[in-house]
């Protein structure tokens, strides 16, 4: 199938499934008067002038021969079941509806037959999902277009960017595949981002994640996995602009692996101030917990976050950053200097004092050899 008509079923979605049977591969072999066919335009029993009435008769036939269980025969409704023409008529029927069935633990394609008033149907085929592949994977995320005797089909598995695109052909006997094509964004997304993190390329990364977006993430275990990892790299990475005086560069690579990390574990701003320990490290019974970072690991990261803020002027918003840090973390000496100096820079000399105090104190007898001059002297200021 096309690129461009893979996607345009997929950006026009309507319904969805699971898994089971399949279909014979044969060559295709176009069926006489395609071209008259072609033109045709499916539409649903609901939007028909005798939709109500067509659909009276055909819905019970199609629960009947294909034997559907009560709980899924009232899944079909007149907006499921369409007219199409798709060609090859068997003598006396002159219209043809098609319908996507979720029957027991699959999903078919069943192709009807009806004279004028539906007084008369015939079953023509029953075009099952395919172990292969997964044709047809869910009744809620599937959409399909016709064209001639052909039918194009996509769909998306449950909660996960699974996604297959088949074509059909009616031959006048049964549907054969003609082609069947199946993929998983999301699989590749996480594993060109592990390829990344294996080639320490934080810019192609952070590339990754301005170029596309991962559908489902919380059903894949990367997206948990590499999380950590991930904010590691970019830890790495911004101490070394930092290194090189490059400091908005290293922001910019601490809050990409932030974001990363908080998008896996539910962290929703890392730079509010409002952080607690249980949403970083996570409860005992949490899912994926043994791949989270420690407390202590992870606020080192938000210390070295909230100082690069306040190298760049941005003191508001690293002192909520910096103020989070030593209430997660109280020890954190290094901590409250920052928060000082970021105060000390609004004009909150105040709080300032106090913190600078706090870190004169947890320094100990090594305080007037290790601490900066500045703290002696701000803390004596008047």
């Amino acid at each position: 199938m096309k690129i461009w008509r893979k996607w345009l079923l997929a950006c026009t979605l309507a319904l969805f499934a699971f898994s089971g049977l399949g279909l014979s591969h044969l060559p295709s072999a176009a069926a006489a008067g395609e071209s008259e066919s072609a033109a045709f335009e499916s539409i649903s029993l609901a939007e028909l002038e005798d939709g109500t009435k067509l659909y009276e008769k055909i819905a019970p036939f199609i629960t009947e021969q294909i034997q559907l269980l009560a709980e899924d025969a009232v899944a079909i409704t007149a907006s499921s079941i369409y007219e199409v023409d798709l060609g090859n008529y068997p003598k006396g029927f002159t219209r043809q509806f098609i319908s996507f069935i979720h029957n027991y633990e699959w999903i078919e394609l069943v192709l009807v037959a009806s004279n004028e008033d539906a007084s008369s149907l015939k079953l023509l085929d029953r075009a099952a999902t395919s172990e292969s592949g997964n044709m047809f994977l869910n009744t809620a995320k599937l959409d399909y277009s016709t064209e001639g005797n052909m039918v194009y089909v996509w769909s998306q598995a449950p909660y996960s960017a699974f996604e297959s695109w088949i074509e059909l052909e009616w031959a006048g006997d049964s549907f054969y595949v003609v082609n069947h094509e199946y993929a998983d964004p999301t699989e590749s997304y996480y594993e060109e981002k592990a390829a990344l993190l294996k080639a320490k390329d934080i810019e192609g990364l952070i590339a990754q994640t301005e170029f596309d977006f991962p559908q489902y993430p919380w059903a894949y275990e990367a997206a948990y996995t590499l999380a950590a990892p991930t904010l590691k790299l970019a830890h790495q990475k911004a101490m070394q602009q930092h290194k090189a005086k490059n400091t908005a560069n290293a922001i910019r690579y601490l809050e990409y692996g932030l974001t990363q990390y908080g998008d896996a574990f539910g962290i929703l701003d890392y730079g509010d101030g409002k952080l607690a320990k249980e949403t970083i490290v996570g409860s005992a019974d949490s899912e994926y917990v043994k791949s989270r970072l420690t407390l202590g690991a992870y606020v080192g990261i938000l210390n070295d976050y909230g100082y690069f803020l306040s190298l760049t002027g941005n003191n508001k918003k690293a002192k909520l950053v910096l103020a989070n840090v030593i209430k997660l973390v109280p020890s954190r000496t290094v901590a409250y200097l920052n928060l000082a100096d970021v105060e000390w820079a609004l004009g909150q000399k105040s709080a300032a004092k106090s913190h600078y105090k706090i870190y004169w104190k947890q320094l100990g007898a090594k305080a007037s050899s290790v601490a900066p001059k500045r703290v002696q002297e701000r803390i004596n200021a008047k």
